[in-house]
């Protein structure tokens, strides 16, 4: 297979780049699904009711509060009430949420056989897109400042002139030292006034100073902010560009029938298929070209991870939520239907999406990794075994199937107890 591995759990490090895009994608659509389930309907309503008589119970705990002594008592059995009717709105919603599980379990095989499991492989062609500039406030300059207005220039003005016979009787001496004590206050004014003068292009010139600092400083984060997202999207049309690249070797060498190229498309439609929370599973596969069989292992979830709950109930006496577990024959018989389920789901994924019909046969084995309780060692138990061609198995109409007498008509071996990871027998699947 293609080296595509990622980061991330040790489920999706099997996948290929390309198979978990798809198997994120999947996911996604599914939980938008899961919310017009009517099973999730009911979990909502359930919920809504839990908080509401929520807030009914904190209604009455404030009406007590406020209550006189005689009002208190039937306060307070108000509030108990309230409080039974959220706890009981919880029971309702946890089963519900339970009930859901078991239903998407239950369907494991129902569920694949309502969609088409080909991938248009150019559906997964990328755009790079339009990435948004992250840092939009840079690019607006910083606003002008606003300066202090520059002291009026004094102006000087003259006494007036002696007129008349004041003038004749000496007034123009006079005259002249009014004149000369004008100028000397208009000097002093002028002096004071460059003083302001100069004290007000001081202050006006810190200011610009400051802007401009502040300027060169948005100037500077712009240049640095611009010059990361050109490395952004640089960055993704290199990544959209490789993955495109290598969308179109998997294209080519499924033409060409080339085993690595079956492989991750394989991987693909497998992640397209995306399994309930509580039934996660995994896959490893590879193509024998010259035999035209694939051969897979499906790993399934280990029956400690299996749900047991029959179902919630409520105990009024003492305020407790209790869960009664499912007998252990119906644990038992739910774990090995879920496992008959995912191997004929697995077999019927890969052929129907296999429309060049290059796969002529299939070799699955459908396993858990657990430890060995004898020796303390991982090991991984057979579960399920089946072998079988395209021309046998496309014939059978999966949605009137009963899953364990499938395996055996298509000759498949089964472990008398998966639930009890009981090992399978060697034999039952070619190679």
């Amino acid at each position: 297979m293609f080296d595509l591995e990622i980061e991330g759990s040790s489920v999706a490090r099997r996948r290929g780049l390309l198979a978990e895009l798809q198997h994120q994608n999947r996911l996604a659509q599914q939980r938008q699904v899961q919310q017009q389930r009517a099973a999730m309907r009911a979990h909502n309503s359930a919920a809504r009711e839990a908080e509401r008589f929520a807030r009914e119970r904190q209604r009455a705990s404030a009406a007590f509060q406020r209550a006189s002594a005689a009002d208190r008592v039937a306060a307070e059995r108000a509030a108990k009430a309230a409080h039974v009717a959220a706890r009981e709105a919880e029971v309702v919603e946890k089963n519900a949420h339970l009930n859901a599980t078991y239903d998407e379990i239950d369907s494991l095989l129902a569920a694949t056989l309502e969609v088409d499991d080909w991938v248009d492989l150019e559906s997964l062609r990328e755009s790079p897109g339009e990435i948004a500039f992250d840092r939009p406030e840079l690019l607006t300059p910083s606003p002008t400042p606003g300066y202090h207005d520059l002291p009026d220039r004094p102006i000087f003005v003259a006494p007036p002139p002696p007129t008349g016979i004041s003038g004749a009787l000496g007034g123009n001496r006079k005259y002249a030292a009014q004149v000369e004590a004008a100028q000397r206050e208009f000097a002093s004014i002028t002096q004071r006034w460059q003083h302001a003068l100069g004290q007000t292009f001081e202050l006006n010139a810190q200011i610009r100073t400051r802007w401009q600092e502040t300027e060169s400083a948005r100037l500077v984060a712009l240049a640095e902010a611009r010059r990361q997202h050109e490395q952004t999207v640089a960055q993704r049309h290199r990544e959209v560009s490789e993955s495109n690249d290598r969308l179109d070797s998997v294209i080519l060498g499924l033409r060409q029938q080339d085993p690595a190229a079956m492989d991750e498309y394989v991987g693909i439609v497998l992640a397209n298929s995306v399994y309930p929370e509580a039934f996660e599973v995994s896959h490893e596969h590879s193509f024998d070209a010259e035999n035209r069989e694939l051969r897979i292992t499906v790993l399934a979830p280990h029956p400690d991870t299996f749900p047991t709950t029959k179902a919630f109930r409520y105990n009024k006496a003492n305020d407790e939520i209790s869960a009664s577990p499912l007998p252990a024959a119906e644990c038992k018989r739910r774990y090995t239907s879920a496992v008959a389920r995912l191997a004929l789901r697995t077999a019927h994924e890969v052929f129907e999406a296999d429309r060049e019909e290059i796969i002529d046969s299939i070799a699955l084995t459908v396993a858990v990794d657990a430890i060995d309780s004898a020796t303390g060692h991982d090991t991984r138990v057979d579960l399920v075994r089946l072998a079988t061609d395209r021309a046998d198995f496309l014939p059978i109409d999966l949605s009137r199937v009963e899953p364990a007498d499938t395996l055996a008509h298509l000759a498949g071996a089964m472990s008398k107890n998966p639930y009890g990871l009981a090992p399978l027998a060697n034999h039952g699947v070619r190679g």
